[in-house]
């Protein structure tokens, strides 16, 4: 992904200077600390999106600390958890600096530094309880084991009877150390790795992890329209457990069955495409192992076309049920200004009014060649994110199809040759804007850093849910659609 602008920012004038771009309509997609390599201290890294642009801002760190910028902008705020947490530098004014994603420390530790403590006390790191207290009040602890096949994570409710009057999410059960693992030499591909970050997002990591380390390598035109198809498949049965799991959660078992038929098929030609149902293990450094040859893009346009009418009838069928109408309309508003002060991505953000989807304003691979339409819907609730989600299942569908038209004869693969500096890659993930940073030292990954869909979302849920009903929770967390694996790293 090329950057558009490079800039070094005293700490003292960084909130000054995001505030400009906030004004011209970028958003904080992404802040993190490097450590010092031997000739440069500790710098903050902050990286600015616009729909046009891409600003990235190098702050050096003076004693340890910066001014947090979570006051006036909203979505630095998790951000600077992780950032004190992971790496202990000190965002100074910030008013809720919650374990993020530790439930235990090392006293005295970081696990992102350089430099390793000596043995020291493992603390635990306690839940706390919600700071709103109120006659008439009372808590609800929910997890972090979750029924079904769910990453754990905890959820802690201030009610007044069934409303909800505040929550907060707890995560990090499955820390895994995955950004530290790949401080390996950068020629060493790293894919079967970053497939596993979120698996169910295995193509898109794969994808801005490739972006980041093939820079301006001019990867064959055939390799980038599979990757394509490959990305739009994982798109495809990734929304359809969403759309199931929103039906599922509104009790109608019958058109949840149906979707999750849907899903199941798609999972097949997955497997029948590339050898895995996940699609693991398809693309690679320079293009890609999974080649599409008549027959298997026959089998792709047959079941495209399928699809495409099963969807309708079963978007028909449940938009015509006052049953699930009920449930999904007015339920888990995410107000657009609440969107936006977070920088919410993806159909969470697009069933919020937000215009933003990386394949059609950041293109990458060969999306410029092709025509698509971001699907938005101003609603806010649970149905706008449903719709959202239906109607990109229909526009993947035509851009696998256009793909498999304008597709050519030609290599899929080629030689790449990673250069020292700055990388990064940015797709647009089933979950949203997916954002990989590598810097790279003497021919090694020096810091690498992931911000999956999901981050930036999670807080966007605590907003959604207040004023919704206690049992209305896991329908509007269904439709947020948020991976803990992503989150957790």
């Amino acid at each position: 992904m090329r950057i558009t602008r490079e800039i070094s920012v005293p700490t003292d004038v960084l909130n000054e200077v995001v505030s400009s771009h906030i004004k011209l309509g970028f958003g904080i997609a992404c802040m993190y600390v490097v450590e010092g390599d031997g000739d440069t201290g500790r710098a903050l890294e902050t990286i600015l999106v616009s729909q046009d642009e891409i600003t990235r801002l190098t702050s050096a760190l003076k004693d340890n600390e910066f001014i947090s910028l979570s006051g006036e902008f909203p979505a630095a705020g998790i951000y600077e958890r992780e950032i004190f947490e992971m790496s202990g530098a000190v965002p100074l004014g910030h008013r809720d600096l919650r374990t993020l994603k530790l439930r235990s420390t090392q006293e005295g530790s970081y696990p992102l530094k350089k430099t390793p403590s000596g043995p020291a006390r493992i603390r635990p790191n306690p839940i706390p309880r919600n700071q709103i207290k109120g006659e008439g009040l009372f808590e609800v602890p929910v997890g972090p084991i979750h029924a079904g096949v769910i990453g754990p994570g905890h959820f802690r409710f201030s009610a007044a009877g069934e409303p909800i009057l505040m929550l907060r999410t707890y995560l990090g059960y499955t820390h895994r150390g995955i950004e530290k693992m790949l401080e390996v030499p950068a020629e060493t591909e790293m894919t079967s790795h970053i497939e596993r970050i979120s698996g169910d997002n295995a193509v898109a990591h794969s994808l801005a992890y490739l972006q980041a380390m093939e820079g301006e390598t001019e990867i064959p035109l055939r390799a980038r329209f599979i990757r394509m198809i490959l990305a739009e498949m994982e798109r495809i049965y990734g929304h359809l457990g969403g759309f199931s799991g929103i039906v599922a959660d509104t009790a109608l078992s019958v058109p949840a069955a149906r979707g999750y038929m849907l899903k199941e098929r798609i999972l097949r030609l997955n497997e029948n495409i590339s050898g895995h149902r996940l699609l693991f293990g398809s693309v690679c450094l320079g293009g890609v192992r999974t080649e599409i040859d008549d027959s298997r893009a026959k089998a792709i346009r047959t079941e495209m076309e399928r699809l495409k009418v099963d969807i309708d009838e079963l978007f028909e069928m449940l938009v015509s049920s006052a049953s699930f109408m009920d449930r999904a309309e007015m339920t888990g508003i995410l107000a657009t200004r609440d969107a936006v002060a977070l920088r919410a991505v993806g159909p969470v953000a697009r069933g919020s009014g937000l215009d933003y989807d990386v394949r059609t304003y950041h293109p990458y691979e060969a999306y410029h060649l092709i025509e698509m339409k971001a699907a938005v819907h101003t609603g806010g609730d649970v149905y706008a994110r449903f719709k959202v989600k239906k109607n990109e299942i229909l526009e993947s569908i035509s851009i696998i199809t256009q793909c498999l038209d304008k597709m050519e004869n030609g290599p899929i693969s080629c030689p790449v040759e990673i250069g020292d500096g700055f990388r990064m890659g940015m797709v647009e993930s089933p979950r949203g804007e997916l954002i990989h940073c590598a810097h790279i030292v003497n021919g090694k990954i020096w810091r690498y850093k992931i911000r999956d869909a999901s981050f930036p979302n999670w807080p966007a849920i605590e907003y959604a849910v207040s004023g919704n009903i206690i049992p209305d929770f896991p329908l509007i967390n269904k439709s947020f659609d948020l991976s803990y694996s992503g989150n957790d790293l």
